[in-house]
């Protein structure tokens, strides 16, 4: 029905309406928005509601601070509503009336003696006057509640729960039955009295009106209190409910204000409720109730200006049966529903006069709490849409007398009616002097009242309560899912499921933890709800509910769920082989076909007997997909180690090794130098130490570490989870060649363990199955840290380049220097290196000339060397056409020439052709 509440603006007259001329279903709050009243809510920058009547609310927490042993009592503040408010009746704690010492009063302590929650709870009412002085309770047990902290004109619950594990299970879910706001009242000469607690509409809505905290703040001379003391009384007329009923109101006020919502709606919030009308009227505001009248004017032929017309009420307007949800004290202050017409035989008239057809209105009244009136409303709402007869017409300066509400009678032959009764529902006023009138049919008998049936009390327990709804239970996993573009994403699935019968769809929402706002994923009939993509690694917060057919929701089940399928290990790299050509390595496997599969790592060690993949070193940090093979240089005495990685990281939970021995190819080089750097490594060490013969990465000074001794997790020498992220070892020994030489380096040892100082299994930290991996690190353990070797080259051994990553090499150079790169990314673990020694060897040459003349001069030959060997070659000299007697001499050998003179027999130079050959290693650049 919304238009039945809405704005009617003219020329000359505007007003606030509970109707206008079509009998629509006005906006009303929702049955959510009522039953969100009751619910504790957290916030410091909520609305605070005004409450006129008498309600059961939730309020709003404002505070809340533990304190005492284990922090075993819970203190805090629940904000109920503006004040001053005339009293609190009753206190529900988790939906369980609490009984207290005593009655409530203002800012007096008060101690629970419940037969379930004992003494455990202490609170203190304040019932909001605007001189409240400070809550006793907080401000002498918590030094966090001042004297400052007063809460002047705002009612509200301090409150004390002690801990009982058998009474509460979280923070406490407390309701206040509040008789609401004192207001001020009139008498017929305009007398006001404050400080009056009320039920009638007709002051609450003055006291909205007249308030600047809350409401408009009009002034009292802006108001046309005698009207509203006229309607005040006719809000007050008693009536029967029923037979044998004791008399009621016909209308009370019962509400519970949103200030959040514009001032205009909340007018209209009352006005519904009492059938009101606030037209602004000569500069002032005028209250009117629509009840029975009399005619205060005749429009016929005299006074009638041209043609009327005539709308009469259209099928889809009619109603034959309307639905009016209320507050009902009697269920709690929950919403319930009477129904009009009251018998299922006047229904079936009605629709039989519809042609069959059921033509269904539903109306949410806020304000009232009493069955009998929200059954009058009812019947006052269909009786108007069967029964909307309308005219449009013209009259003279006759009619500028009349006003908004006022009730005429309309004569017309044409028509055939003979001082039938309307109601003015719009006026203008046109520049002739004439006046422009929309009337609505009106009928004093939809306006008396009848008593009703009286309403039948049911036991709760006989039936099930359509606003209460089992909520579901929830399961849910997730799994990978590939796209049509080729990509992969994880899939979120939820599984809900509820045993109430009633139970008609249900609607699912998640979030990730750390956000504010949920995201609905599905309202259906299915159980099955998913939702891609979603982040890997995240925990997502799901809830669901379970809504029935009257489209009443359950209480949200909540669960967590953490993505992480794809963190599952990739399938083993399998049919790993090694294959030594020349100088190079050759690595091949078959293909790994996991969706979210992305490299290949190779890590090596030179102690061929370990079995742990973190007692390694990365030789090939990725290989991306699709590739199965590899080519590196050449080790010897090396065990060769391979893991598929996913997306995240994640490798396979078994590795694949392969081992190198000696080649064919170490027989083409000859060692010239072996740098060993255990077990003192006494070269030059930045963020490194030497602990146990062993190189580590270095942890904070002892002194540095904040906190108390003992309070530090771990080994004592685990550095309390402070191990550098990195550090340096410059080698010890360093390498001259002498000459610009072409060298080979390759490891000899290398022997790397991963060390965690938190492996211990007391002094781990956390939970013990929230561990990642094999109870004793096994074959998957981390892989954390690494050690990377670094070289430096120099032409003359004085100016260096800069260092550069090496794993074995050639290298034309005069001097090398080395160093170790230890990085760890984990506070906790550090690589420990225990043998790391390299061999520094160059190529084995052979040079060699064949039928050269020696020559007679008495110095000799000279023969010199294409490239100069390292070190001094073997030579061999083979002379043809030696006479008897004759001989040679080598006069001298270098590693760059030699020199040879042939004599006879008498020591005389002689001239005799020979070949030589050199066989040596190293060749000078």
């Amino acid at each position: 029905m919304g238009g039945v509440v809405d704005f009617i603006q003219d020329v000359t007259q505007k007003v606030i309406s509970w109707f206008i001329d079509i009998p629509e279903i006005p906006d009303t709050p929702s049955v959510e928005e009522i039953r969100g009243v009751q619910i504790n809510k957290q916030s410091n920058n909520a609305q605070i509601p005004v409450i006129y009547g008498e309600r059961l609310v939730g309020g709003t927490r404002v505070f809340l601070e533990t304190s005492g042993t284990d922090n075993n009592y819970l203190y805090g503040v629940l904000v109920l509503c503006e004040g001053e408010i005339n009293a609190i009746t009753e206190i529900q704690v988790n939906d369980d009336v609490v009984t207290f010492s005593g009655s409530f009063a203002d800012n007096v302590s008060i101690n629970s003696n419940d037969s379930k929650y004992g003494n455990t709870i202490t609170i203190v009412p304040h019932y909001g006057s605007d001189n409240q002085t400070v809550d006793t309770l907080l401000n002498v047990d918590l030094t966090n509640w001042t004297s400052n902290h007063r809460l002047q004109g705002i009612a509200y619950l301090s409150f004390k729960f002690q801990w009982d594990s058998d009474k509460y299970t979280g923070i406490p879910n407390i309701k206040v039955k509040v008789q609401g706001r004192k207001v001020s009242t009139f008498d017929s000469g305009g007398n006001e009295t404050t400080g009056v607690y009320s039920t009638n509409p007709v002051w609450c809505l003055l006291d909205y009106l007249r308030n600047a905290r809350y409401g408009k703040g009009i002034s009292k001379d802006d108001i046309d209190l005698s009207s509203f003391y006229t309607a005040s009384q006719v809000a007050v007329t008693q009536v029967t409910p029923y037979s044998g009923g004791s008399d009621i109101n016909l209308f009370d006020c019962h509400a519970v204000i949103n200030t959040n919502k514009k001032i205009i709606e909340n007018v209209k919030v009352f006005l519904r409720g009492m059938r009101g009308l606030m037209p602004y009227v000569q500069g002032k505001f005028k209250l009117l109730i629509e009840t029975t009248g009399t005619a205060t004017f005749t429009l016929n032929e005299d006074n009638i200006i041209g043609g009327i017309k005539l709308e009469s009420e259209r099928k889809n307007e009619k109603y034959n049966r309307v639905l009016i949800d209320y507050v009902n004290p009697d269920k709690n202050y929950q919403v319930d529903t009477v129904v009009y017409p009251e018998t299922e035989a006047e229904h079936n008239t009605l629709k039989d006069d519809d042609g069959g057809f059921l033509q269904e209105g539903n109306i949410t009244l806020d304000t009232i709490n009493n069955p009998y009136q929200a059954i009058e409303f009812g019947k006052i709402i269909l009786n108007r849409s069967r029964n909307n007869l309308k005219l449009s017409l013209r009259a003279n300066y006759e009619a500028l007398d009349l006003a908004i509400g006022d009730i005429v009678n309309v004569t017309s032959t044409i028509l055939g009616m003979t001082a039938k009764p309307f109601r003015v529902s719009g006026m203008s006023l046109n520049a002739d002097f004439t006046a422009s009138l929309s009337l609505q049919e009106h009928q004093d008998s939809w306006y008396t009242f009848d008593e009703k049936t009286q309403v039948a009390t049911i036991p709760d327990t006989n039936f099930p309560d359509p606003f209460t709804v089992e909520a579901p239970s929830i399961d849910h996993s997730d799994e990978l899912i590939s796209l049509f573009d080729g990509s992969v994403v994880s899939k979120l699935i939820v599984t809900v499921n509820s045993n109430d019968r009633f139970v008609q769809e249900y609607e699912v929402q998640i979030k990730p933890q750390s956000d504010t706002n949920y995201t609905t994923i599905g309202r259906s009939t299915n159980k099955v709800f998913e939702r891609y993509p979603v982040i890997e690694g995240l925990i997502y917060d799901i809830r669901a509910r379970a809504i029935n057919s009257l489209g009443v929701s359950s209480a949200y089940t909540t669960s967590q769920h953490e993505v992480n399928s794809a963190f599952e290990p990739p399938d083993d790299v399998t049919n790993y082989s090694v294959d030594v050509v020349g100088d190079k390595v050759h690595h091949t496997w078959s293909p790994v076909t996991n969706l979210d599969l992305r490299f290949y790592e190779i890590r090596m060690s030179t102690d061929t007997t370990t079995t742990n993949y973190a007692d390694t070193v990365v030789l090939v940090e990725r290989i991306g997909r699709p590739s199965t093979s590899v080519v590196t240089p050449y080790q010897s005495g090396v065990k060769y180690f391979i893991k598929a990685v996913d997306k995240f990281g994640v490798r396979s939970t078994n590795y694949a090794s392969a081992i190198v021995t000696s080649q064919v190819f170490e027989e083409k080089q000859s060692a010239i130098d072996t740098i060993t750097e255990e077990p003192t490594f006494a070269g030059v060490k930045s963020n490194t130490v030497v602990v146990d013969s062993k190189l580590r990465l270095d942890t904070a000074l002892f002194d540095s570490i904040s906190g108390d001794f003992d309070d530090a997790e771990g080994f004592f020498d685990g550095g309390s989870g402070t191990i550098v992220a990195s550090g340096t070892y410059d080698f010890n020994t360093a390498v001259d060649l002498g000459a610009k030489f072409k060298s080979n380096v390759h490891l000899k040892d290398f022997i790397v363990q991963n060390t965690n100082f938190v492996n211990n299994f007391d002094s781990k930290q956390g939970l013990f199955d929230d561990a990642e991996g094999l109870f004793d690190g096994g074959e998957n353990a981390s892989v954390n840290t690494n050690v990377v070797l670094q070289v430096a080259t120099s032409d003359d051994n004085v100016t260096f380049g800069s260092y550069q990553t090496f794993k074995s090499g050639d290298f034309n150079t005069r001097a090398l220097k080395f160093r170790a790169v230890l990085t760890s990314t984990s506070s906790e673990e550090t690589p420990e290196i225990s043998n790391m020694s390299l061999i520094v060897s160059v190529q084995k040459r052979s040079e060699e000339g064949s039928n050269i003349s020696s020559g007679t001069d008495v110095a000799g030959k000279t023969i010199t060397y294409s490239y100069p060997f390292y070190q001094i070659p073997t030579l061999t000299v083979i002379a043809q056409n030696l006479q008897t007697g004759d001989y040679f001499n080598i006069n001298s050998k270098t590693a760059s020439a030699f020199n040879i003179e042939f004599f006879d027999s008498g020591g005389n130079t002689i001239d005799r052709t020979f070949d030589y050959q050199l066989i040596g290693i190293g060749q000078q650049q």
